[in-house]
């Protein structure tokens, strides 16, 4: 009888234990898949970290985060566009970790890798596991959220905090509960004191909930939650209005916005921009608008495949106005006042390639048979085949702005007594990152007319103001960038050429410096 019981019980036994370690190894691939996803976008975003040059906009972050803290509120309404979180959270970080190249630009990696495991929780939530790693993956990817994460910037914060507000808010409004619009509320505040740009993401907000909820009780805590936000932000309401009122939200040498732009910032949601003469993340794609619909009509088709595979009628009207109301917001104003930059977009990537996930599975799913994986694996191939190339160029291009190496040449070749004129007078930030030679420096800031003309003008007493230069400095450097072109800087040449010969100019992307010997100098009176 033993034997017997032991004949039978020790191959149940065994199968209950191989069934139970296959049902525990099943259980643990997505979070395996999860950490996998995690460990590569981490990877690339690190991956060079240090290596190119900070611009402009990263020097200014490091500048003001170098102010005393009571003085970033004061400072941001004088000179400045945005909330203070970014500023107060990298002057922290730079007292612990100092603020050299690589490590300021450290707190955005983590963010974006943050906003990498959102995603797949609310790929999940919207659409099952396969779509929320998948849209995960292909953010940790994407050029377009790497050349984000790898900027000392707000916008991967902004990616964060919108991300999980908006996560918060779909599970507060399924199950109603209490710790989940706290959530909502705290990030809400988190992302509306990091970037403006949040309140574009209240309006996507607003259209899903008074468009799909009927049920008071939701409604009602989504206004009670919207009424603490509220509260929390009216200590920023001063800043925000003197920023508004000096009209520094539009400036003028912003490239014009219209259909190029569209195009553009739509393939930088798909494969991160660049192929084929399209837009990058700085430059205005030289591609022919004929030509731009075949490349990212198929990407908008799979991600409207995406919305039509989602399973009801909410989440494709979350997951929708979450992507298009904040594009459709700024399109509509930039008609009249240009805000539009294709790289503020970054922060509504999510909800995109949450669709283009589930676009993959929607089409794969109408195939029969084997044709299912053979359509899957395809799709994917041809996501990679975009956005591999496009994401090997990032490490592999110069910098777009190369202040490093403009302030090493004039190290290297300016006199203790040579002066160093910055145009416009910004440029003067981002060159003294690097460079603290002795030189006497000013600025000079020519009205710029327009801006695809190139056309400017410059004060009233510039020409005499470089005629007194000359006369009492052998030579002048001068430090130009974008939006001072070419046809800027020949106007600039002609003014100078009186008491001026050009000696010496060099790029550095479009970083530009200018050597300048004096025709004057010693004719002053107190150089004789």
């Amino acid at each position: 009888m033993r034997l017997v019981e032991a004949g039978v019980y020790q191959p149940t036994r065994q199968a209950g234990w191989v069934g139970g370690a296959w049902a525990r190894v099943s259980a643990a691939r997505v979070p395996f898949a999860v950490a996998a996803v995690l460990l590569v976008g981490a990877g690339v975003r690190f991956w060079g970290l240090g290596t190119k040059s900070l611009w402009f906009d990263e020097t200014y972050s490091v500048f003001i985060a170098r102010q005393a803290l009571v003085d970033i509120p004061r400072m941001l309404q004088t000179y400045d566009t945005h909330p203070p979180l970014h500023y107060v959270l990298l002057h922290v970080w730079m007292a612990l970790f100092g603020s050299g190249e690589a490590s300021i630009r450290i707190p955005s990696v983590l963010a974006s890798v943050g906003a990498i495991l959102l995603t797949f929780f609310l790929g999940r939530r919207l659409a099952g596991d396969r779509v929320g790693l998948l849209a995960a993956a292909l953010l940790a990817v994407s050029p377009f959220q790497v050349t984000s994460a790898q900027e000392a910037r707000m916008y991967p914060f902004l990616t964060l905090f919108g991300l999980g507000a908006s996560y918060a808010l779909w599970l507060a409004l399924e199950e109603g509960r209490r710790r989940h619009w706290t959530a909502y509320a705290l990030l809400m505040v988190l992302a509306l004191y990091t970037h403006h740009f949040a309140f574009l993401l209240l309006g996507a907000q607003a259209v899903y909930v008074l468009a799909t909820y009927r049920r008071k009780a939701a409604v009602g805590r989504w206004f009670l939650s919207l009424a603490v936000v509220a509260v929390a932000y009216l200590p920023l309401v001063p800043t925000f209005l003197a920023q508004m009122g000096t009209g520094r939200g539009w400036p003028d040498f912003r490239p014009p916005f219209g259909l190029r732009a569209l195009t553009d910032m739509m393939g930088m949601f798909s494969f991160g921009g660049g192929l084929f003469g399209m837009g990058t993340y700085f430059r205005v794609g030289a591609l022919p608008l004929e030509y731009r619909a075949a490349i990212i009509l198929p990407f908008a088709i799979l991600g409207l495949a995406g919305a039509a595979g989602l399973e009801e009628w909410r989440r494709r009207g979350f997951i929708l106005s979450y992507w298009l109301v904040p594009v459709v917001t700024v399109s509509v104003i930039s008609l009249q006042w240009n805000m539009f930059y294709q790289r503020y977009f970054s922060f509504v990537l999510p909800p995109f390639l949450i669709l283009l996930a589930a676009g993959v599975f929607y089409v794969a799913e109408r195939m029969r048979g084997t044709g299912k994986v053979v359509t899957t694996v395809s799709l994917l191939l041809v996501l990679a085949a975009f956005n591999l190339p496009v994401l090997a160029n990032l490490y592999r291009e110069p910098s777009t702005y190369d202040w490093r190496a403009a302030a090493q040449h004039v190290s290297a070749k300016a006199g203790p007594k040579d002066f160093i004129l910055f145009i416009p007078g910004f440029a003067r930030i981002p060159f003294q990152y690097y460079f603290s030679g002795p030189q006497v420096q000013a600025s000079l800031n020519p009205k710029l007319l327009r801006f695809a003309q190139e056309e400017m003008r410059l004060a009233e007493g510039d020409t005499e103001r470089f005629a007194a230069i000359a006369k009492k400095y052998p030579r002048m450097w001068i430090v130009a960038t974008i939006p001072i072109g070419y046809k800027a800087r020949q106007q600039i040449a002609k003014v100078l050429a009186p008491a001026f010969r050009e000696a010496d100019g060099r790029s550095f992307g479009l970083v530009f410096t200018f050597l300048w010997e004096s025709r004057l100098y010693g004719t002053a009176p107190g150089n004789r």
